[in-house]
């Protein structure tokens, strides 16, 4: 128990004690339908002493039997119930990456437009990049320069979904 906090952003763990826990339900925010529906299936467990479930903050109080069932589970729980599992299996993306995957959308429109959809970012980067190495291998023969590796693996990096 120890330690975990549930999945960020998804379900978390905001406070815990020995049998209750309050968790962090985005979802459940402005949900009052969901809370109820949450409400009356926790509340048919055994092992679930109480629920209390906001919709305003999107929190929910759950006070539970310690000694028959753990946080984790409950937590598991919360998942299947609410629907989250595809939630907790995608990625995570960092600001940073969200923010330069903003920037070549921008740069991408930006190019698009610029050439009236002759080329987009994508097809800029590999023309530029097909003259650098024909350039490279004819006139300095030399395979590429290193510092257009380091460039083209970061712009693909960014392009994987």
């Amino acid at each position: 128990m120890k330690g975990f906090k549930g999945f960020k952003g998804i379900v978390e763990i905001m406070h815990l004690i020995p049998g209750r826990v309050r968790f962090l339900v985005p979802t459940l925010k402005n949900e009052p339908d969901k809370c109820k529906q949450l409400k009356t299936q926790l509340e048919k467990a055994e092992q679930i002493n109480g629920i209390t479930p906001n919709p305003i903050t999107g929190k929910v109080l759950i006070e539970f039997d310690k000694d028959h069932i753990d946080v984790e589970t409950l937590t598991g729980v919360l998942v299947k119930l609410l629907g989250l599992e595809k939630s907790i299996e995608k990625s995570p993306n960092s600001m940073l990456t969200k923010e330069l995957k903003d920037l070549f959308k921008s740069l991408n429109t930006g190019v698009y437009e610029y050439t009236n959809g002759v080329m987009d970012l994508r097809s800029l980067v590999t023309t530029s990049f097909i003259g650098f190495g024909a350039y490279s291998m004819i006139v300095k023969r030399n395979l590429m320069p290193p510092g257009l590796n380091f460039l083209y693996w970061a712009y693909m990096n960014l392009q994987k979904p």
